[in-house]
């Protein structure tokens, strides 16, 4: 009940500020008053009593400290008085109030904006389900200084068959077309995809289906569409299965309609179409190697036995094959590795050296606030010996580190933001066409939206590697 009642004494007492200190400072003067007129009563001088009051009284100011301690809850109505001061002590001192903020904000400046590019792309989780269990198939030939090439259409359907440590495999590649449905034209981005790429990814249409084995098999004119293009042709239009599409002159279906947050290996793509390959033809012979493989490891299975599986496939094809496969072997690849490649080393390398940037800034800061305070210790001993409260002092002192600290953070972000448009400006096209990095005050931020995975994704009529036959 006392606590209850000393708590109510605090909080009346913000709304009667003038009047308390009136009569504080009132009772203050009487009590004092009566002491010298007791010391006057018991023989002494007048000012001999007052002297021999104001000692054994002790200091008026911090009687009246104490008092308002009691009365007044100091975390609340202190705080906005110890910014003011502190505000107004840095508003006296420009060069050391400059000289601070811009050192924080260059170290946390630099710091986010370096996080936000290694979170989107090496911290975010993949967009997928299960993403860890994706990986990417290459073709390897060192001889030829190939390491992540493009895949042969007749060796994917012999990895197919023979691999046991995939629940799914697919094959991919990316392309433009002239899109148009009767009244206008657009050339887009599109993906021909086979028939197990987008179950693989787990990807469920907001409208229709996606295709089957037999329409990929054999290459039938549907189609399914991004929801950007859903919603920027169609106007959203519920009626869009069904729908003709002139697709490079051609006329295709729309059979499905993909979430808006969805994209694969690059994020611009607005249609799907069947990959359209029959395994009956000798497709070694008729073509080269100029598609890519996406594939998902059984639940259990681990990257090291897909890769000891696919090398040993690999070795049987080059002895089964020796003019088309001689040299050529298979590599594994995590889905997320595949998507930063040699980028990682460089990021994490930077990152640290970002980190190492703000923490001399942290320390610079931390010498100039020393500096200063030891400058303001005559200050500071003056005002404790009039009776202000060490706890009092300590929290002024906090309160301008404080401010400090957060109109440097503040600055910070505002270059952070500028800073990472200007990261992914001058990024290899490769490594943002499949990511979205953006600035994002969470941090953890941003989120990522990434397609999956390669940086090494081609269009027709090229690759990263190159086509080779």
């Amino acid at each position: 009940m006392k606590k209850l009642w000393a708590w109510w004494a605090r909080v009346s007492g913000l709304f009667s500020k003038n009047r308390r200190e009136r009569e504080m400072a009132d009772e203050f003067s009487s009590h004092f008053e009566m002491h010298v007129e007791d010391n006057i009563r018991a023989g002494m001088k007048p000012e001999e009593a007052r002297r021999e009051a104001m000692l054994k009284f002790g200091s008026m100011e911090a009687a009246r400290e104490s008092v308002r301690e009691m009365a007044r809850p100091l975390w609340f109505e202190t705080t906005f008085q110890d910014l003011r001061y502190a505000l107004r002590s840095l508003r006296l001192n420009p060069g050391f109030a400059m000289a601070g903020v811009l050192s924080l904000a260059l170290g946390i400046g630099a710091s986010v904006a370096i996080y936000t590019v290694v979170d989107n792309l090496l911290l975010r989780p993949l967009p997928y389900p299960e993403a860890q269990q994706l990986v990417m198939l290459y073709e390897t030939n060192p001889h030829r200084n190939f390491q992540h090439n493009v895949i042969s259409p007749g060796n994917y359907f012999d990895w197919k068959a023979q691999s046991t440590t995939f629940s799914g495999m697919g094959a991919f590649f990316d392309f433009h077309v002239i899109l148009g449905d009767g009244k206008r034209s657009e050339e887009v981005d599109a993906q021909a995809v086979s028939g197990e790429v987008l179950p693989i990814l787990e990807v469920q249409p907001i409208r229709g289906r996606l295709f089957t084995l037999q329409e990929d098999k054999d290459d039938a004119r549907v189609a399914v569409i991004s929801y950007r293009l859903w919603q920027s042709w169609f106007g959203g239009d519920e009626g869009i299965l069904g729908r003709q599409l002139q697709v490079n002159s051609r006329t295709f279906t729309v059979i499905g309609v993909l979430p808006p947050d969805f994209y694969f290996n690059t994020r611009s793509s607005d249609i799907w179409l069947t990959l359209g390959l029959n395994p009956a033809e000798n497709l070694r012979k008729a073509q080269g190697r100029w598609m890519w493989a996406v594939a998902r490891l059984k639940p259990g299975v681990r990257l090291s036995q897909a890769q000891a599986e696919m090398s040993g496939i690999a070795r049987r094809l080059e002895a089964a094959y020796p003019e088309f496969d001689k040299g050529w072997g298979v590599d594994v690849e995590p889905l997320r590795d595949s998507l930063v490649g040699q980028v990682r080393r460089s990021l994490l390398i930077l990152l640290g050296a970002v980190a190492l940037l703000l923490a001399v800034a942290c320390a610079n800061v931390a010498n100039l606030l020393l500096a200063r305070y030891s400058a303001r210790s005559r200050e500071i001993a003056v005002r404790g010996a009039l009776g202000a409260a060490r706890g009092r002092l300590v929290r002024q002192l906090l309160t301008k580190s404080v401010v400090l600290g957060l109109a440097g953070g503040l600055l910070g972000l505002g270059l952070a933001y500028f800073a990472v448009s200007g990261l992914v400006a001058m990024a290899p096209r490769d490594l943002t066409k499949s990511v979205a990095i953006s600035f994002d005050l969470r941090i953890s931020v941003i989120r990522i939206r990434s397609g999956a995975a390669d940086q090494h994704s081609v269009r027709t009529g090229s690759g990263a590697d190159g086509f080779t036959q």
